[in-house]
């Protein structure tokens, strides 16, 4: 079933390899019964996936009404923005549903009722948007595992009613809501802990507290897993025996409130394993039959692929059932080699989701995972119960967090941290059955496999470090500009702006927190590629959506030199996103009569000092890949003719147009004096300037331009060795003529 999925939902060609592989063993098996059951199994599942798939056509509804039951403990407030999910009434399946708050006394009534809410509601529901930027994170694809694929942009909340007749899974949400709220009043580090590990909510400042935990690839023993649910039913056993009921009893009374935990847990995929694994597992001592730990792990994997077919490529799955089979596999080793190979066996998963790994992983691992377990998770239920009584009572508590904390923090910020890259897949498989293999065999014959793993760890990163080809990419980073410019061999790597935010004046309760899109766009982009050094940013001028999301890079990776228009260095406003640069990091002011050593670029504006307006717009141009480029920030049409007279021999095979497309730039005469065969734009889809303009589209078109526009291309890359290249787009939509 599994490779069926893989079939279906993922990769056919390896999907249709694995099932090879296990028809071959069952021939070898000459089985009739592992065959029959195989086949039947396959046969039940494949009509299941039939009947329960989304089969509708992607189309949008912009006129929908309906009535949706909210839970109070599933809504995600920021600013005046708030997100839930919750079951249409139209459609009869889960929806995202996004809104903004209309005023401040409809957001107090949403997020302070503590009962569930009925809001009568008009919008437009639409399919979920997919990644527009490679390796971006794809929330389309990480919604349909959980089979939801709409969302619903709610123009009007009509009317807002609280629920009165309620269920048993209304109050179950309503329980976690008051948790949470309990757990607000609790010292901060105590609250996050308390949160992340009982209710499984992680609210916005849960991950800027918690940099060490990530950097170290801790986060897994906060999420609610197999742990938790250990915990879970050891206490309620204890419970149940000091009540004096009996074992059955005991058994039945553990089943149900097994499913009252998932919901208050908040019920996702990663945590469905544990849970239906220690049901089966109940169900079998309640039958009276012994199974054993693989048996039930297998069989909870079937009901698992029934209920969520697509569930085994999110990324929390995986590593659940990965590292649940791994302590089966290694039950009997040494807890120094058990939690080596354990390590060794998420580390393929952890690369090719997040690309990066902390070489000081595995030893943290050593000592925290029996911590945690011991002291830190009973220090957290003591410091509840402790805060029941007094807030006071819990401030000891408190102290042990925080110190612990902090000292992963210190270690996460210790030098050790590699960018490995994002390995192929068919890669990732083959570390993984390397690994169960040395997992498996006795210490005597693993040793050519450790050779062979370790030998493929190693090319893979050279493959990764080194590639042969280079690259010109526009990062689809919506309303702003962002380049990256990479020559064969990682020589030399520049990023031309950052992207970011516009942000405007707003009421204090409407404002959002401040999140950097760069992180999982273009950095998060990088970091998939093996980069974690830049040589050169070069920002065109202070508007925020051309630099916004410089702090990100500034604090995410290495930065040599940050090029800017002549002037700009005196301009406050932009000195201010330079805060926390290494000071190893040169800042240069240039002009066009600079050349700087190291960049593949030239400087052709500005040639005065400015504020970095858009006028002052550095304009960079180069050749890769046996074409010429021209990047031209948002210099406007006097600036560009201005240019023309100062290099009146400008030519370029590809502009970056001025201005998002704005009729400020791309001056007709400019625009055919400098010759382009093809025009790149970077503008946000549905943006309130409507760019690109109809003027410039005309002017290009006039010159048989073809346009490659972020719009309907998403993310466009150039890729090249020596001087041939290619164009391709991460939407597969390009505009205008082929050359």
């Amino acid at each position: 079933m599994l490779f069926l999925s893989i079939l279906l939902f993922g990769n056919p060609l390896i999907g249709s390899f694995l099932l090879s592989l296990l028809m071959i063993r069952l021939c070898l098996l000459k089985s009739v019964k592992y065959t029959t059951l195989t086949v039947a199994l396959s046969v039940v599942f494949l009509f299941w996936v039939g009947l329960t798939t989304s089969h509708e056509i992607a189309i949008t509804d912009k006129n929908v009404q309906e009535t949706i039951k909210v839970y109070p403990d599933m809504i995600n407030v920021d600013g005046d923005r708030f997100r839930t999910v919750a079951k249409s009434p139209t459609i009869a399946r889960k929806v995202i549903y996004y809104a903004r708050f209309e005023s401040l006394s409809q957001k107090r009534a949403i997020i302070n009722s503590s009962k569930p809410l009925l809001l009568s509601i008009k919008g437009e529901r639409r399919m979920i948007s997919p990644a527009t930027n490679m390796n971006q994170f794809d929330m389309r694809d990480y919604y349909q595992h959980q089979k939801i694929y709409e969302t619903f942009s709610i123009g009007t909340i009509t009317t807002i009613h609280p629920v009165n007749k309620l269920s048993l899974i209304d109050i179950i949400h309503m329980v976690r809501f008051q948790f949470d709220r309990y757990c607000d009043g609790l010292p901060k580090t105590l609250r996050i802990y308390s949160m992340g590990l009982i209710s499984g909510n992680r609210e916005n400042d849960f991950f800027t507290e918690m940099t060490g935990a990530q950097q170290l690839g801790l986060l897994h023993i906060f999420s609610i897993s197999g742990m938790h649910v250990y915990y879970f039913l050891t206490i309620l056993d204890q419970v149940l025996t000091l009540l004096g009921i009996g074992d059955r009893f005991k058994a039945i009374v553990k089943l149900c409130c097994l499913g009252g935990y998932f919901i208050f847990s908040g019920g996702s995929p990663g945590l469905l394993r544990a849970v239906v694994m220690a049901g089966i597992v109940i169900v079998s001592q309640l039958l009276g039959f012994k199974m054993s730990q693989l048996s039930a792990l297998s069989l909870t994997l079937i009901v698992n692929l029934f209920l969520l077919p697509e569930a085994m490529f999110m990324m929390s799955v995986q590593l659940s059932y990965g590292l649940a089979f791994g302590l089966i596999a290694s039950s009997k080793m040494t807890y120094l080699r058990q939690t080596v190979l354990l390590n060794l066996l998420s580390l393929p998963i952890l690369l090719f989701h997040l690309y990066e790994w902390h070489v000081l992983s595995l030893a943290v691992n050593l000592m925290v995972l029996p911590l945690f377990g011991r002291t830190i998770f009973p220090l957290v239920i003591f410091g509840l119960l402790f805060g029941l009584v007094s807030s006071k009572l819990a401030i000891p508590v408190e102290w042990v967090l925080m110190a612990f904390n902090r000292s992963l923090n210190m270690v996460g910020r210790l030098p050790g941290m590699i960018v490995f890259g994002k390995p192929q897949l068919v890669v990732v498989l083959l570390m993984l059955g390397l690994t169960l293999i040395v997992m498996i065999h006795s210490k005597k014959r693993v040793r050519g496999y450790k050779v062979i793993l370790a030998g493929l760890y190693l090319v893979t990163f050279i493959w990764i470090h080194f590639p042969i080809h280079g690259e010109v990419s526009m990062f689809d980073v919506g309303q702003g500009d962002s380049f990256l410019i990479r020559t064969p061999f990682n020589q030399s790597v520049t990023i031309i702006d950052t992207g970011g935010k516009v942000t405007f004046n707003q009421q204090q309760w409407r404002r959002v927190t401040e999140n950097y899109q760069a992180n999982r766009i273009s950095i998060n982009y990088l970091k998939s590629i093996g980069i974690s050094r830049i040589d050169n940013i070069c920002i065109s001028h202070q508007d925020a959506d051309h630099c916004g999301d410089l702090p990100a890079f500034i604090k995410e990776l290495k930065i040599k030199r940050i090029i800017i228009p002549l002037g700009m260095d005196q301009n406050p406003g932009f000195v201010k996103r330079l805060s926390g640069k290494d000071p190893a990091t040169v800042v240069m002011p240039v002009n066009d009569e600079f050349r700087v050593g190291g960049l593949p670029l030239i400087i052709f504006h500005p040639y005065q000092p400015g504020k970095g307006e858009n006028h002052d717009s550095e304009v960079l141009g180069g050749r890769f890949g046996g074409l010429n480029w021209l990047f031209t920030g948002d210099l406007d049409r006097q600036g560009e003719m201005d240019t023309l007279q100062r290099h009146p021999s400008l030519r370029t095979d590809v502009i970056k147009v001025g201005h998002h497309g704005s009729r400020t730039s791309s001056d007709p005469a400019f625009i055919s004096q400098i010759q382009p065969k093809i025009a790149l734009i970077s503008a946000g889809r549905h943006n309130r300037y409507h760019h690109p303009n109809e003027e410039t589209l005309t002017t290009l078109k006039r010159e048989h331009i073809r346009v490659l526009n972020t719009q309907k291309s998403g993310m466009v890359r150039y890729v090249y060795r020596n001087n041939n290249g290619f164009f391709e787009s991460m939407l597969g939509h390009n505009e205008g003529k082929n050359e």
